[in-house]
């Protein structure tokens, strides 16, 4: 039991001596944290009468007894409780604090603590402003709590892979394209992965997102290789009857479903985080495809709770969070004085949902991937969804969106040190499963939404469903809260109760009611009735059905139950063009200036396709040739001058259609790694990715070839 300890104590002190980035970065953030902790405890003792100290050098002698106590005796507080449940683990710390603050007591007499309570109001004091100031001066920038999260995984794993052959780490960057990343490698930022490229270990190429250009269809591609059924983001299902929303748990997981045959990137015990599809992974944490899965989620892993371990980083986090809501409200106050356009409203819940990504979130799955990566995990792949959050708010180019992509970029930085430690070598992959468009929207332009625009050549009187709200940005939150009300003890059943009236189906969903699809019209539709019409927005992409008429509706059909409707829609000057089928025709494209005959290519006036992608057309045809295309599928108008467009639903920075930088993401790799084919479309993602893991040992499929992939395991 004795060796064992000293064991345990040998590799806390190597990993964090060699953590740090040099023994001149471990002294100067000793003497920072240092500091800190004396003007934290200074503060803390001028605020609660119970603390007295009769000089300066008792508070510095306090601040390194303190310092040593916690670096000794707290990671065994992990070990102990971690597995009861979050709540108990936290209890235990603030315990833990509060004795600590009794022991310095002890060993510097001086230190005068008048009892269990001072000394427990004390420690949170303490840990409050220790995290304040931590914030303020970027105590750990050097990512101390990885740090120290990788000791004590390194420490606990019993089932630890150990190989020679290589993992792969596969980081979404949501929503980047490749020529803003370039563009901000050249300008400065991005400092990891632009040495990362310049140093000639890893390449940067782009490759390009077919129609719809989203993130449910990229994911399906690029972990499935599959995702010939998905339309758009949202769209409707005639027959059943159904608007099928991509980050819903059971949408998500129906189009896993229907994607997956056993043999997507993740399937040989790969790990899923963050993502919208599993990629068949034996573990997913905040996935939405298997949050309604409780065999899967937050409550099997470590890094969840060994972030409670200490009241410092809840309460630095909780810093930060507040921080970013603040800097929010600053940056879209300076943006509106500015009269930087386009810009949209950029209030209350948003600013909570960015915090919730740009701070919660990120180091989580920061957290959850090293876990596995000391777990010895073949392949892992995390989406970090920061810049896409702040992207469709801000614009994809503006300051605050780029600072969130500078954050990501020190995540990334995060995963290569701890893979320096790993039980097994990794090389990284690092894509976007779409770019980002700027523009003003349609409603912004015209007065009126798209499903406005064509209920009125409707008549006027008729029911609509219209799936055009922000859901998307939620998705991330719905799933780590739902996963969190999951576990076990009191941690699962706090969450539960918080948010009992936003679950349905064991799912929550946080999504603000007015950002819900909505039903509209002087008559309502009734369960046995579906609406007259129904409206899908992704992006600058529109999906229109009538769902009371059957089947694929034709050209000819609209324009005899609703005379002038195509016409007036393709000739509107928000959209750029209308894609229809037609009887005689068969699927046609129509311009404001022209028409585009898809099953011969013909071209009458001037091409609507022109102004768009060079794979457009190609991108066109899929949809066309999907079960639930829509009857008709619109996409918006794109700036030839500046390469902006108008999406459908009310958000500055938006994808899922066609026009600007949308279709062009990037995938940087190993410098050793060749593409083999032009990447057109998810699907060749997967592919791609497949032949270089399969080229390194590592083979996709069921059980069986799992057990032939993994050599050994133990600790």
């Amino acid at each position: 039991m004795l060796s064992r300890a000293v064991d345990f104590y040998r590799l806390q002190f190597r990993v964090m001596w060699d953590w740090r980035p040099g023994r001149r970065a471990l002294l100067r953030r000793a003497i920072v944290s240092l500091l800190v902790g004396f003007v934290a405890l200074g503060l803390t003792v001028a605020i609660l009468p119970g603390m007295k100290v009769p000089d300066v050098a008792t508070v510095l002698a306090a601040v390194i007894v303190l310092s040593a106590l916690n670096i000794l005796i707290r990671p065994a507080l992990l070990a102990l409780f971690a597995w009861f449940s979050v709540i108990l683990l936290i209890v235990a710390t603030l315990v833990f604090q509060a004795a600590v603050f009794l022991l310095v007591a002890w060993f510097v007499p001086e230190f005068q603590v008048a009892g269990w309570l001072t000394a427990f109001v004390g420690s949170i004091l303490y840990a409050a402003i220790s995290g304040v100031l931590a914030a303020i001066f970027s105590v750990d920038e050097d990512e101390s709590y990885y740090g120290a999260l990788v000791q004590q995984l390194a420490g606990r794993r019993r089932d630890v892979v150990r190989s020679e052959r290589p993992g792969v780490v596969i980081v979404q960057i949501d929503g980047l394209a490749h020529p803003i990343l370039a563009h901000q490698i050249r300008a400065g930022r991005v400092p990891f992965i632009a040495r990362w490229i310049r140093s000639g270990t890893m390449r940067l190429d782009r490759w390009t997102a077919l129609l719809p250009s989203q993130t449910s269809a990229s994911q399906a591609g690029i972990l499935h290789g599959d995702n010939s059924f998905i339309p758009a983001f949202r769209w409707w299902e005639k027959g059943p009857d159904r608007l099928m929303v991509s980050n819903h748990p059971a949408d998500a997981a129906e189009i896993v479903r229907r994607a997956s045959n056993g043999e997507g990137l993740l399937s040989n015990d790969g790990a899923s985080v963050g993502n919208l599809v599993s990629g068949d992974a034996v573990r997913s944490y905040i996935t939405m495809a298997t949050i309604q899965d409780r065999e899967q989620g937050l409550g099997k892993s470590h890094a969840f709770y060994s972030f409670f371990v200490s009241p410092t980083n809840y309460l630095h986090t909780l810093v930060l969070f507040v921080a970013e809501i603040v800097k929010e409200y600053y940056q879209a106050a300076k943006a509106q004085r500015a009269g930087i356009e386009p810009s949209m409203h950029r209030g209350m819940p948003y600013p909570v949902a960015r915090a919730a990504t740009n701070v919660g979130l990120r180091s989580l799955s920061t957290a959850l991937v090293m876990e596995e990566m000391y777990r010895g995990t073949p392949v892992i792949y995390v989406d970090y969804t920061d810049y896409d959050e702040i992207a469709h708010h801000s614009g994809p180019e503006r300051g605050e969106t780029l600072e969130a992509l500078d954050g990501v970029d020190g995540a990334i930085r995060s995963l290569a040190k701890a893979a320096t430690e790993a039980p097994r070598p990794y090389e990284f992959v690092v894509l976007a499963d779409h770019g980002q468009s700027l523009g003003a929207t349609f409603l912004q332009r015209y007065g009126k939404t798209l499903q406005d625009v064509i209920r009125e050549l409707m008549g006027g009187a008729v029911t609509m469903t219209s799936a055009t709200g922000r859901v998307e940005e939620w998705g991330s939150l719905n799933a780590a809260l739902t996963e969190a009300s999951r576990t076990a003890g009191a941690t699962g059943a706090l969450t539960r109760a918080a948010f009992r009236s936003q679950t349905a189906e064991g799912a929550i969903n946080v999504v603000p009611r007015t950002e819900r699809s909505e039903t509209a019209g002087e008559a309502k539709a009734t369960v046995e009735e579906p609406p007259e019409l129904v409206v899908c927005a992704s992006g600058n992409l529109g999906l229109i059905y009538f769902p009371r008429l059957p089947g694929r509706v034709t050209l000819e059909t609209i324009e005899a139950t609703w005379p002038g409707l195509t016409a007036s829609l393709a000739k509107h000057p928000g959209v750029g063009l209308l894609m229809v089928r037609s009887e005689g025709q068969g699927t046609v494209l129509l311009g404001p200036q022209g028409v585009r005959y898809l099953a011969d290519d013909r071209v009458e006036g001037v091409d609507p396709v022109a102004k768009y992608d060079e794979h457009a057309i190609e991108g066109l045809r899929r949809v066309d040739a999907m079960a639930h295309c829509g009857d008709l599928v619109a996409v918006s108008l794109i700036d030839p001058e500046t390469d902006e467009v108008a999406a459908f639903e009310e958000l500055i920075g938006s994808h899922g259609g066609l026009g600007g930088p949308q279709v062009h993401p990037f995938i940087l790799h190993p410098a050793g790694w060749a593409i083999d084919e032009p990447i057109v479309g998810a699907e060749a993602v997967y592919r791609q990715i497949r032949r270089w893991l399969e080229a390194e040992g590592i083979r996709l499929g069921p059980a069986e070839a799992v057990a032939k992939e993994r050599p050994s395991a133990g600790a």
